[in-house]
């Protein structure tokens, strides 16, 4: 690491310190360097040892070195993160900016598809421009839609803070697809095939027309109109664009505009149709139509481009100014709507909102916020790359956004009983929250035996004459220990350094806090929590920061974010 790099890691550590109690967190000072520089984050192992050093030797300052450091530096000067490079639109006409974003309905979509979406909507924003959500839900066999679709993804555009001007679903528009289907066959652009599928594409992997491909102008429009009347049945044929038969990329040549669908079963269109478009020929008509003049979308979709202006080219249209952005990988969740549905209907995951699951609903039922995905959408950018996503930078954007408001509570799975003998009549303050010691929770400890309730964990890491403080309260030693249960008497209430600090729970109730891994744990926590609102994020200390699922009379329900 150089030694530019050296200083501005001594100093965020230093700023970190100042701002949480003296001590500097490592992955804030990562966060930070990453931040504002890219081949910082491709190379952290590289560096870890010496940040990690850093860090360590910042956190054994005292309160006043700590703070002559922090007034020895200019703080103004230290960089911030850098922008990342926008896509520029350099078209005359930027003042008529039209964005979609196009999602099949068959689930609700992910942090993959969140790419696409916002920037497609961030540009259109940008200049002043029309954002539509188009449903591409022409696929009523293989990839069904979802019922209530439109609701469960505004649920999730709302919660994004993203603004839609128009919705419209292909499947109402299927009339509209059938008469382009009858122009592009009239112009002699278009031809209805029903070769055997094997013996069609071994023709055109050769270059070679099929039969079906000469028929005449009228019998191609009586053959697309048994394709309508259902007189023709599923797999006998399919419409298909003429395109170029020596194109480099086989995929390219005459590719499929419309197929048969013998027994629709589609939420919205039910079984009114028996012809069905493809994706390429809906999505290119809708684009024309809607007046679209720039799509944002997956690199798998370049190929697409190219198949679709053909049919731009014979229809005399303008094909919209397109990027395609590489795929966002998370390794810690599954993304792939297909995979996810399977799952869920095998029973491996209990619905779209799975904690395993990299869903938009699963996210914020953990208790991501929208900022997060916004700013790691934001720091990603546009590239056409295919990029790695490092969960440990999702947690480090959200405990940022979190932190201040998530108020303090102690949590305790496998409870075990402490007997602390010899207490005074005290009254202890536990604060809610750091950042705000005014706001605290008041506890009357009785003269004589107090118990309390700590963790199974926890208590094993006492030994019998060991001085242990239980944190915000009192230090005391162990007397005794048992298997369920431990026997101490109280030795002060000043704060001890190099001693257990155990969290514990005085006046508790039943909790069950659902984990990363779909995993239920069941413990104890402090009563007071029972006062917080339901959606509210706190933290529980040594444990992690959580969110409030569901709060019932004497039980809570929590799901896990991340430590």
């Amino acid at each position: 690491m150089d030694e530019n790099l050296k200083e501005l890691a001594f100093k965020y550590a230093v700023k970190n310190a100042i701002e949480h109690e003296g001590k500097a967190n490592l992955k804030a000072v990562i966060g930070k360097l990453s931040a504002i520089d890219a081949e910082f984050g491709k190379n952290l192992s590289q560096h870890i040892k010496e940040l990690t050093e850093i860090v360590e030797e910042i956190n054994e300052l005292s309160k006043k070195e700590l703070k002559e450091k922090f007034n020895s530096f200019s703080f103004d000067e230290l960089p911030e993160r850098k922008e990342k490079e926008e896509m520029q639109l350099e078209w005359g006409d930027k003042e008529k900016v039209v964005t979609r974003y196009a999602p099949n309905p068959n689930g609700p979509f992910h942090l993959g598809n969140a790419r696409a979406l916002l920037n497609s909507f961030e540009y259109a924003k940008k200049y002043n421009g029309k954002f539509i959500l188009r449903f591409d839900d022409t696929d009523p066999k293989v990839k069904k839609p979802i019922k209530n679709a439109e609701q469960v993804f505004k649920t999730d555009l709302e919660w994004l803070g993203v603004k839609v001007d128009e919705t419209y679903f292909a499947s109402d528009r299927m009339e509209l697809y059938y008469d382009y289907m009858k122009k592009i066959v009239e112009k002699g652009k278009a031809y209805v095939c029903s070769c055997n599928r094997e013996e069609w594409k071994k023709l055109i992997n050769q270059g070679q027309a099929c039969p079906c491909r000469e028929r005449k102008e009228k019998e191609q429009k009586k053959e697309l109109e048994k394709m309508f009347s259902h007189e023709l049945k599923e797999g006998q044929a399919v419409l298909r664009i003429k395109t170029d038969l020596n194109a480099k990329d086989p995929s390219l040549r005459d590719w499929w505009a419309a197929k048969i669908v013998d027994k629709a079963e589609h939420p919205r269109a039910g079984d009114k149709y028996f012809v069905w478009p493809s994706y390429n020929f809906a999505s290119a008509i809708d684009d024309h139509e809607m007046g679209v003049t720039l799509i944002i979308r997956g690199q798998e979709h370049a190929q697409n481009a190219e198949k679709q202006k053909f049919l731009y080219d014979f229809l005399e249209w303008e094909y919209p100014h397109t990027f395609h952005t590489g795929r966002i990988k998370l390794k810690e969740m599954v993304l792939s709507t297909s995979k996810i549905k399977e799952g869920i209907e095998n029973g491996t995951y209990t619905g779209w909102d799975d904690p395993r699951l990299g869903t938009i609903q699963a996210l914020r039922r953990r208790g991501f916020v929208a900022k997060t995905i916004k700013e790691i959408i934001r720091e990603i950018g546009v590239k056409s790359s295919d990029v790695t996503v490092d969960f440990s930078r999702i947690i480090d954007l959200n405990k940022g956004f979190i932190d201040s408001k998530a108020d303090r509570y102690f949590f305790v799975d496998k409870a075990i009983r402490l007997d602390v003998n010899f207490v005074p009549g005290i009254e202890i303050e536990k604060p809610l929250h750091p950042d705000f010691p005014d706001q605290t929770r008041t506890f009357l400890l009785k003269e004589g035996s107090q118990s309390f309730i700590i963790s199974r964990k926890d208590s094993e890491r006492l030994e019998e004459g060991e001085i242990a403080r239980l944190k915000h309260a009192l230090n005391f030693r162990v007397i005794k220990k048992e298997e369920m249960q431990i026997f101490g008497e109280f030795v002060g209430t000043q704060k001890l350094e190099s001693k257990p600090l155990l969290p514990w729970v005085l006046e508790e109730t039943t909790a069950e806090i659902v984990m990363p891994d779909a995993v239920r744990k069941h413990g104890l926590i402090e009563k007071f929590i029972l006062d917080e609102k339901e959606n509210s994020h706190v933290q529980l200390e040594n444990f992690g920061y959580a969110r409030i699922d569901e709060i019932e009379d004497k039980k809570i329900v929590l799901w896990f974010t991340h430590k």
